[in-house]
């Protein structure tokens, strides 16, 4: 199988957090400046675009072009009154585009520049994308991205084109909560087996509040409620300082800070800073200098100040959990803990409500940074085939209660809710309609959907689906449908698809055949052996021929085709066109970065050779070489801050393989000069080793002759000669001189002597003879009883003396029986 990476991406509004599955665990990666947090910022430079943290940098300078705080605008209407709340508080330029949405102007490449919020989007995952890839060393391609449980249907489609833009397949997005909950419950080795324990996780944004109650067993995660506050989050408590120190210094200063962009940025940088230093402490000071028209700002803030400043934000904070808490249909004592996450649960006046509200001090077992995308990695890795985790059945809450709504007999219009609030989804629901003419079924939130769960302004249109055309059976009246509707792992809901079901009648096969051949089978024995057949048995024609075939009932589908429209997301062409489009602005953004490397290597080298001419290379150049050189290297900088400010990447190497040129000798000498010794060193130990081999008296080289000893003799003592010499003629040069003797060359020298020398010293000793075979046992009887053996072994057997015969002894008898 391949290599792939499971990812989990937790994109914020403010900043986001990259998990990777491995065999061994969950890990969160860390980013170029070894933070786990990667700022959601996107900065449009004259050149390229920065990403990440290169954009967070570029925010203080370019506040106009750098594009954050995504997700406020995201899958949003640009009439949406939100949206325009927000709209006044970002630094950028937000337009309305086709179709009532919102499109982002920038410039880029000192152009002006439009982009959806999607793209920019996928240029926030494309930034995490990369912090994955450098990690695990392998592409991304399955991820699961977490996303706010409020989000609509317009939200999510367009967070699924960020990432189909971006190039990465999205298993699935998972409600934030639901993997904070995830991430803490399939770790849980107390948990118990039948009777779940339930648990409220309460988590505070950067820019909302999010609540959930859990059911949580050995093997299972049951949402049982949802609730949450879209416009309450780090950034409200955030916008009480910020407003606060706006009319101090307007009192004092007699200017309005929000006139000007950059002191905006200060001062929400600032209190931001505050509002971190007073959760731990009881006062905290403010300083901003320069922050307009050459003013400073100084204050102070202490905690009590700032929570009677905060009293309206902190009140609302009550609300999505009492919410959560009534839906689930539990009580305070049901609950077993509550787990807080997200930057603003670390402000005791948040923990103080949560705790009010619950009975039950606040705990805080996971990270809360970092749960998120913890939670969407474990998710990501359930749904790859590429992991096999143990197992863990995540069930959801629907947030908002899907409605059908279709045309009627009688010309009304018939309203039917499918997907009730706080249901669990995924899920499927099948509807029949009895039709003779094609007809639309059109979903849509339930317009009796409170304003707390989905505010007014928002669309409940999720699309209207036509569906035909059909025929319409013969002898019928109208044509029998089903329609499917799914709510899927995304939470988006869509018509699946339409059957047309119709039964007909058919014969069913007759069973008479087979009688005809049982009876046949049956009397041919009997005719073998002579029997005739019964004169009252059936003839085999009249077991062939029922009365009546027997009818039966089949079920027979069709699919019919269905036509949607008004369904959120990019159509595929559109797609295609942005992903096209971000490929070409990452090639981009490769060619200026290896344009910058290379302008940098050209500048660096100018300074690094300037400066060693003058130090550790001023013995190894002419005075007149040297001033020559300087010359080049100025007229090199006064280009690069000139006419190479900006130009491309070929013709900076080609000046730096230019100034390479001129300075390369120098270098050389230098470098000559540093390494020389120790190989002349080297040369030395290895022909004086080899000559000392070759007079050698020792046993292992006993073996070796006198001509291959002379042989290596030879060599070395060539070597040396040759290494004298050169050294010779070096000592008349000076360091600035090109060298006679050269490292290289010495090197060269040492292997040859190496490759003549090493194969003879080293050649192995030859073996011992082998000792002569032991005689046979029976031999040494036969020597010692014989005083002639060769003889009585050569004489033949007839013609031996009767004596002779008698004398021998047995062993001599075996002897000439073995002749």
């Amino acid at each position: 199988m391949a290599l792939v990476s499971v990812i989990g991406f937790d994109v914020g509004n403010d900043t986001s957090c990259v998990a990777l599955a491995r065999k061994r665990g969950i890990d969160v990666l860390m980013n170029k400046e070894s933070k786990r947090e990667t700022p959601a910022a996107i900065n449009f430079g004259e050149k390229m675009r920065f990403l990440g943290t290169d954009g967070a940098a570029k925010l203080g300078l370019q506040p106009q072009n750098t594009v954050h705080q995504l997700k406020r605008i995201l899958g949003k209407k640009f009439a949406d009154p939100e949206v325009q709340a927000d709209i006044a508080k970002l630094p950028f330029t937000v337009l309305e585009g086709p179709g009532g949405g919102c499109l982002i102007k920038v410039r880029y490449c000192n152009e002006d520049a439009v982009f959806t919020p999607e793209q920019v989007m996928a240029m926030v995952i494309v930034d995490l994308k990369r912090i994955a890839e450098a990690e695990g060393g392998i592409p991304v391609t399955d991820c699961a991205i977490s996303v706010p449980t409020y989000f609509t249907e317009a939200e999510r489609y367009a967070m699924l084109n960020a990432a189909q833009i971006a190039g990465v397949n999205c298993l699935r997005l998972i409600n934030e909560t639901t993997a904070t909950a995830l991430a803490y419950g399939i770790y849980k080795t107390d948990l118990p087996e039948n009777d779940p324990v339930h648990v409220v996780f309460v988590d505070v944004g950067h820019s909302h509040t999010q609540v959930s109650v859990v059911s949580l067993k050995r093997n299972q995660l049951v949402v049982r409620s949802h609730a949450w506050d879209r416009n309450l989050g780090g950034r409200d408590f955030d916008e009480v300082l910020f407003d606060h120190f706006v009319a101090e210094f307007k009192a004092k200063r007699k200017l309005d800070i929000r006139e000007n962009k950059k002191a905006s940025f200060k001062l929400r940088t600032a209190v931001e800073k505050v509002k971190k230093v007073l959760s731990a402490n009881s006062e905290s000071p403010v300083n901003v200098e320069c922050i307009m028209e050459d003013e400073d700002l100084r204050g102070m803030m202490t905690r009590e100040h700032f929570e009677q400043l905060a009293e309206p934000i902190l009140a609302r904070l009550r609300a999505p959990m009492e919410a959560a808490l009534a839906e689930s249909g539990l009580t305070v004592d049901d609950i077993s803990s509550v787990e807080v996450v997200g930057s603003c649960t670390r402000m005791p006046a948040v923990c103080r409500i949560v705790e009010d509200v619950f009975k039950k001090a606040p705990s805080r077992t996971m990270n809360s940074k970092e749960c998120v995308s913890r939670g969407a990695a474990l998710q990501c890795a359930m749904l790859s085939p590429v992991f096999k985790v143990r197992e863990f059945e995540v069930i959801d809450a629907t947030p908002v209660s899907v409605c059908a709504s279709w045309e009627g007999k009688d010309g009304g219009v018939v309203t039917q809710t499918l997907f009730k609030r706080g249901e669990p989804f995924p899920s499927t629901k099948m509807i029949s309609f009895n039709r003779a003419q094609p007809f639309a079924v059109r979903l849509h939130y339930d317009p009796e959907t409170p304003a707390a769960v989905l505010p007014p302004s928002f669309d409940k249109q999720l699309g209207v689906y036509s569906v035909g055309p059909f025929q319409v059976p013969a002898g019928a009246e109208t044509a029998k449908l089903k329609v499917k509707i799914s709510l899927n792992l995304h939470g988006l809901t869509s018509l699946e698809q339409v059957q047309a079901v119709e039964e007909v009648e058919e014969e069913a096969p007759a069973a008479a055949t087979s009688d005809v051949k049982m009876d046949d089978a049956a009397a041919a024995p009997a005719a073998a052996n002579g029997e005739a057949a019964p004169a009252d048995g059936p003839a085999p024609m009249d077991t062939a021929a029922p009365a009546a075939a027997p009818k039966k009932k089949k079920v027979k589908k069709s699919d019919v085709p269905f036509q949607p429209s008004g369904v959120a997301g990019y159509s595929r062409a559109t797609l295609d066109d942005y992903f096209e489009k971000e490929h070409q602005m990452q090639a981009a953004d490769r060619l200026q970065e290896e344009t910058n490397e290379r302008k940098n290597a050209l500048e660096g080298y100018v300074y690094d050779l300037r400066n060693k001419l003058y130090d550790v290379y001023a013995p190894y150049i002419k005075e007149a070489d040297k001033e020559a050189l300087q010359a080049e290297l100025t007229a090199m900088e006064d280009w690069l801050y000139d006419e190479g400010e900006d130009t491309t990447k070929s013709i900076y190497i080609a000046k730096l393989d230019e100034l390479k040129a001129k300075g390369g000798p120098v270098e050389r000498r230098y470098s000559e000069a540093q390494s020389r010794q120790a190989a002349v060193d080297a040369l030395r130990a290895t022909c004086e080793h080899y000559l000392g081999l070759s007079r050698s008296d020792r046993p292992q080289y006993a073996h070796i002759s006198a001509e291959e000893r002379a042989s290596v003799a030879k060599e070395s003592e060539a070597a040396l000669s040759w290494l004298n010499e050169r050294l010779a003629l070096q000592s008349q040069l000076t360091k600035a001189d090109e060298p006679a003797l050269l490292t290289a060359d010495i090197n060269k020298k040492r292997e040859t002597v190496e490759r003549v020398c090493k194969p003879i010293m080293s050649k192995p000793a030859p073996p011992p003879p082998s000792p002569a075979p032991a005689p046979e046992a029976s031999a040494p009887d036969a020597t010692a009883a014989s005083p002639e053996p060769m003889e009585s072994e050569a004489s033949p057997g007839p013609e031996a003396t009767p004596g002779a015969d008698a004398a021998a002894p047995e062993g001599g008898q075996a002897m000439e029986t073995g002749h």
